[in-house]
């Protein structure tokens, strides 16, 4: 592992909201026709158990869907690290064609212990304040954060009445910031933070791990900012205590993530797909509010291993599995699991 002189070396490649908010050409890509119908015809006739790998799936798909897939993993892999997709199919084959997509990107991992690895965003009344409750149960405001995956995907089926609205932030031009304006604090988001593992640890493994807001492993860059989840170690009588240099550096991150000039924000409508780099974006939600005797807001989510991933530190290991380039890693699985 080398890790880069953090208080000198700047990581750039990181975007402003306010320069992407005036040229939406940049992060949003239309679904063609053709692609969207060949995207249904695969869900009805290919088995879903078996194309979780892309050469698997390559050889029964056409070249203009290749193509598209191709666009897609370019943008998630480059400097933006997202993309906008307009014109999803929806409809009953919605869900099989989004896998199919997916599993073109990338390889899908379990999302929860029960080893779902399609998962639906809406409120089904978590209560986020308690540590075992996930957000995406949740109608509550998520603060920016990151997932346990490369690469997030989500569908938009239905959206609310009000609110749930999407921001997304560059964390390379977060970390850029910080250089620029408390170069002091770099050193400490370099260091180790505990992160709750919220009750989703495997058998035997800590309740809580170390790990650095900000990385650099092999000249990968890596970023991974769940306030809520570091805050949340402190009910585990083993964990460090957080200290006033760490909440400081918490504290600026939070006031420079809130800066209307650093997010890009979104709302996503029926049919949209927002596909985002976990590991170079952290993203937000709005809270929200449904319809009363009506369906509600209805996101279906996808996590995807990324050939396209960067290396990340071995202190990753206890909440992704492998730490390669590449590998297959990251999720919530199963007792005893930790993908294949």
């Amino acid at each position: 592992m080398t890790v880069v002189d953090s208080a000198v070396t700047p990581v750039g490649h990181g975007w402003l909201g306010a320069e992407l908010s005036t040229d939406p050409g940049r992060w949003r890509l239309e679904v063609p026709s053709e692609v969207a119908d060949e995207l249904v015809a695969l869900a009805r006739d290919v088995d879903p158990a078996y194309p979780d790998r892309v050469g698997e799936l390559l050889p029964v798909t056409s070249r203009a869907l290749q193509r598209f897939a191709a666009e897609v993993r370019s943008r998630l892999a480059g400097n933006l690290g997202m993309v906008l997709l307009n014109g999803f199919p929806l409809g009953d084959e919605a869900v099989g064609a989004y896998w199919m997509l997916g599993s073109l990107l990338g390889r899908p991992v379990s999302q929860t212990k029960a080893g779902q690895y399609v998962v639906e965003v809406a409120d089904r009344g978590a209560d986020i304040s308690e540590p075992n409750q996930r957000g995406h149960r949740s109608a509550s405001a998520l603060p920016f954060h990151a997932d346990r995956t490369d690469v997030i995907g989500l569908l938009c089926i239905r959206a609310a009445e009000e609110g749930g609205g999407s921001q997304v932030v560059s964390s390379k031009a977060l970390h850029d910031i910080v250089l620029a304006e408390r170069p002091d604090l770099l050193s400490v988001l370099y260091g180790p933070f505990p992160n709750d593992q919220r009750d989703e640890q495997r058998e035997g493994d800590a309740a809580w791990i170390p790990l650095p807001v900000f990385s650099r492993t092999d000249g990968d860059f890596a970023a991974r900012y769940v306030r809520r989840f570091i805050e949340g170690s402190q009910r585990h009588a083993d964990a460090p205590r957080l200290t006033p240099r760490q909440v400081e550096a918490m504290d600026f991150l939070d006031e420079v993530l809130h800066r209307p000039e650093v997010s890009l924000a979104m709302d996503l409508r029926p049919g949209d797909l927002q596909l985002i780099n976990n590991f170079h974006l952290l993203h937000a939600r709005a809270a929200f509010r449904d319809r009363t005797g009506e369906g509600g807001r209805l996101l279906v989510r996808l996590w995807l291993s990324f050939h396209e991933s960067p290396e990340l530190p071995p202190e990753y290991a206890p909440l992704f599995g492998a730490t390669g380039r590449g590998q297959y890693r990251g999720g919530v699985w199963p007792a005893d699991v930790m993908g294949e």
